[in-house]
């Protein structure tokens, strides 16, 4: 499943010899995708003689385009078989390298054929975070069950059943005996609780799970979360008045209310975090496009942040992987670091966000475009 790792290390497969064909495709039922990659790779194709004279392809890298084509078009035409859970597909081909990556996606993506030294890895990105991943965690005092939903797909992570004793009325002029089941019944409560709870952090610590909506009798849901480490109570994004057994549709309606709840909350937080530290003297924060690019080639981000579909025009070295604004070329279109080839790009932000992944940044690209937009839809936290 798609992540920020999986991500991290599609941004490093990039070639300094041979472009990498990326290809998104929307499927359906009626194989309409078929014919979309059809007339996507027939543009392509007409194309490369343009690509050819522009980019001074030699002979074997063309090939290795065409031969990225056609394994493409082959194996969506006649090998893959199209699962009903999956609305989008993504793949990555360099044939000179015998490099091949297949991506089945549960959401639906834009078509789309790119080729270039890099994966284009900018859908993925808006991808995981307009789908976040998240926990659900139901419990109540005998059972429990784990869902994992990652970009909007869910599955079951485990389903627990723990025999423990009824608690019952006191009876008798004492009650010593029903004190005793009813004392052994917490235990075995308790006992469940933790046996939910180091369940909870195996998958968090496996899907490195960053939020959690916990959810069942709102006194259950109490005692649970008491049992948790610090840590996990942090990534609790909120909660959900529900049965374990209530039915899926129902679980996921209430949990899907609470997980965009807590994107708004936290987009807002990010922006307000941004535009804080960046007005602040020696705060660790600084916005617009030329401004993010020099940070980004000192190393120094640790969070970018890109209005979602935001584009602007720059230039990259292939040379030194310098990527700038058109205003820091240097004379006769060259780089001003090594005064290799200065290469024009209608979209410089497809190439910051890849060299950020690189880096091991967090790549936020987020929605809420109106805030970000005054600061030029585009800007980072530092790492100093």
């Amino acid at each position: 499943m798609v992540n920020q790792k999986t991500i991290e290390r599609l941004s490093k497969m990039g070639s300094k010899d041979y472009f990498i064909t990326s290809m998104y495709l929307q499927l359906d039922k009626n194989n309409n995708h078929k014919i979309a990659l059809k007339d996507m790779i027939k543009d392509r194709r007409q194309g490369l003689n343009k690509i050819k004279q522009e980019k001074k392809l030699a002979r074997e890298q063309v090939l290795s385009l065409e031969n990225d084509f056609s394994k493409i078009e082959h194996f969506v035409h006649h090998d893959f078989l199209h699962n009903d859970h999956h609305k989008g597909l993504a793949i990555f081909s360099c044939s000179a390298n015998n490099f091949w990556e297949l991506l089945e996606l549960p959401q639906a993506v834009t078509n789309h054929l790119n080729a270039d030294y890099d994966p284009y890895i900018r859908t993925l990105s808006e991808l995981i975070c307009e789908h976040r991943s998240y926990g659900i965690v139901l419990v109540d005092s005998a059972k429990a069950k784990i869902l994992d939903v990652t970009l909007g797909f869910v599955k079951e992570y485990l389903s627990i059943h723990n025999d423990v004793l009824p608690k019952i009325k006191y009876g008798g002029i004492e009650g010593t005996q029903e004190r005793n089941i009813n004392r052994a019944h917490e235990e075995m409560v308790q006992k469940h609780f933790n046996d939910v709870a180091a369940q909870t952090e195996k998958l968090i610590e496996e899907e490195d799970m960053t939020r959690l909506i916990i959810g069942g009798r709102q006194n259950i849901i109490s005692q649970f979360e008491s049992t948790l480490t610090s840590s996990t109570r942090k990534k609790i994004v909120g909660h959900i008045v529900v049965e374990p057994e209530a039915p899926l549709n129902d679980i996921l309606k209430k949990s899907q209310e609470v997980a965009q709840a807590a994107e708004k909350k936290y987009e807002t937080e990010l922006i307000d975090k941004l535009k804080g530290e960046a007005n602040t003297v020696g705060g660790k924060g600084i916005f617009g496009l030329q401004p993010t690019l020099q940070s980004l080639r000192r190393g120094g981000v640790n969070t970018l942040i890109v209005a979602k579909s935001y584009k602007a025009p720059g230039f990259v070295c292939h040379k030194c992987f310098f990527i700038g604004v058109p205003e820091e070329k240097g004379p006769k279109d060259t780089c001003p670091i090594c005064s290799g080839k200065a290469h024009n790009l209608d979209d410089v932000i497809e190439e910051a966000i890849t060299f950020a992944f690189m880096q091991g940044c967090k790549v936020e690209n987020t929605s809420d475009n109106s805030r970000l937009k005054i600061m030029g839809n585009i800007g980072a936290l530092l790492r100093y």
